[in-house]
């Protein structure tokens, strides 16, 4: 019994040594995504970030001019003075539909990859109108003169604006980014009078791009649609502000992995293998981001409701790898002790040294794993290493266990706890369950295969050699 204790003290000690071992490879996890992430800032900048499509809106800057009635304090007189104060108007849209297909336009940095995206999008809608007679007023017979006028389009992050066209009513005006120069208004030979003057910046505290327009008196009291087409560049998410009284979107895209987020789910959406698309419906009286917006205030338009969908990796290497790295400790325990048990059983004696080698070649495989997953993939990357793990292993327990047959068990068994652990791995959603599962089937599999064991004789003392060191003596 006392050296039965001291071998559990040794291999628990080596045990130890091993899941020391196995943090540090955790570590080297973590400075990967650190270095993922650098690479991801690096495209975003050279690129463009996640966007936020706000929406549009249509902002009207007059000056009302009035007479006032002033009285002279001295002689008691009135008189009418001049007087004028400066007042802006700014209208969201009644209806907004937002249409668009996602191509996917990914970016590598080294070995880092980035889901860029391309949204070939339409944003139409229709702005209603106040009369002039119905703004506010400081005088009922005051005069208006409208100083400007600019339909606003709010985009996160301009640089991704490749092709842009703005129409409001019968005036359009576009852009491209993609041609040679500076960006230049290009009005459609069929338009008269165009006055826009469009300038991807930042539109007070908005960025994006705004339209100039002249003639907004003459729109006062109607119903005016706008059309704005668009080719925006983008990274991992999109993102939408419901200004409309009535908002809708639809997006379409061949990836095949979305991830729906925001204060709205879509209303409609399905997933298959040529890729996804989804339909969101969302009213005023449900979202706050029409109230936020005309809020003016920073924070608050932080909080303004939006819809999202992000196009996420399924089989993330980095995320998949320190996953797995967290049963590295399940499986030296499950290794080193199966060993244990077959030393007892088998009357083996292994070293200390033996147990270290095993350990070693089991947190070797996490290493591999990452290092081959950010050249083969996931996948191909787990059969490689698991594969090359698990044959080492057995070749060297084949001397070990002094049985071919007991050492190819072994190896089967242990193959098949890597594929456990694969299915494990891809089941994120089931990974709790799985394992329970798993570590219940190895206990189940322990107790029954030793419940006929007598562990008061097999612990007895033991001399210091093996069945092959037995001396023959002989009787004289």
């Amino acid at each position: 019994m006392k050296s039965f204790a001291m071998k559990m003290l040794t291999v628990c000690s080596v045990g130890l040594l091993l899941l020391i071992a196995g943090v540090m490879l955790q570590s080297v996890v973590r400075d990967r995504l650190a270095n993922r992430d650098v690479a991801i800032s690096s495209i975003t900048e050279s690129l463009a970030g996640e966007q936020t499509i706000s929406g549009v809106s249509l902002v009207i800057d007059y000056i009302e001019h009035y007479r006032e009635e002033v009285r002279n304090r001295k002689t008691g007189l009135t008189h009418f003075e001049a007087q004028s104060s400066s007042s802006s108007l700014e209208l969201l849209p009644d209806k907004l539909d937002v249409t668009g297909k996602l191509g996917i336009d990914e970016r590598h940095r080294g070995l880092f990859r980035v889901i860029g995206y391309v949204l070939d999008g339409r944003v139409t809608g229709n702005f209603i109108l106040p009369a002039a007679k119905t703004l506010r007023r400081a005088a009922a017979d005051s005069r208006l003169e409208f100083t400007s006028a600019r339909m606003v389009f709010a985009v996160s992050d301009p640089r991704g604006i490749r092709k842009l066209e703005m129409k409001l009513k019968d005036t359009q005006w576009a852009i491209d980014a993609n041609a040679a120069g500076p960006l230049t208004s290009k009005p459609q030979a069929a338009v008269e009078a165009v006055a826009w003057d469009v300038n991807p910046r930042a539109t007070g505290s908005r960025a994006g791009a705004e339209a100039s327009i002249d003639n907004v008196g003459e729109l006062l009291g109607q119903n005016v649609p706008f059309d704005i087409k668009l080719e925006l560049v983008g990274t991992n998410s999109l993102s939408l502000v419901p200004l409309g009284r009535e908002s809708t979107a639809t997006v379409t895209s061949s990836w095949r992995h979305p991830s729906f987020g925001g204060r709205f789910l879509p209303t409609q959406h399905s997933e298959n293998a040529q890729g996804f698309d989804a339909r969101w419906r969302v009213s005023a009286l449900a979202s706050n981001a029409r109230a936020a917006w005309l809020g003016k205030a920073a924070s608050e338009q932080e909080r303004m409701d939006s819809f999202s969908v992000s196009l996420i990796d399924p089989v993330d290497i980095y995320v998949m790898s320190d996953r797995a790295g967290k049963y590295a400790g399940l499986f030296i325990a499950i290794t080193l002790g199966s060993f244990l048990l077959f030393e007892l059983l088998r009357s083996l004696r292994l070293h200390p040294l033996h147990y270290l080698l095993i350990g070693a070649a089991l947190l070797i495989f996490f290493l591999l794993l990452l290092a081959l997953s950010e050249r083969l993939g996931f996948g191909l990357a787990y059969t490689v290493a698991a594969s090359a793990c698990v044959l080492l292993i057995g070749i060297y327990s084949v001397n070990l266990l002094r049985s071919k047959g007991l050492a190819l068990g072994f190896t089967v068994g242990l193959g098949s706890l890597y594929g456990a652990l694969y299915v494990i791995l891809l089941s994120e959603q089931n990974a709790l369950l799985m394992g329970s599962l798993l570590i219940f089937a190895l206990l189940g599999a322990v107790m029954l295969g030793t419940r006929k064991v007598d562990w008061h004789a097999l612990l007895a003392e033991r001399p210091a050699f093996g069945k092959e060191d037995e001396v023959t003596v002989v009787k004289v």
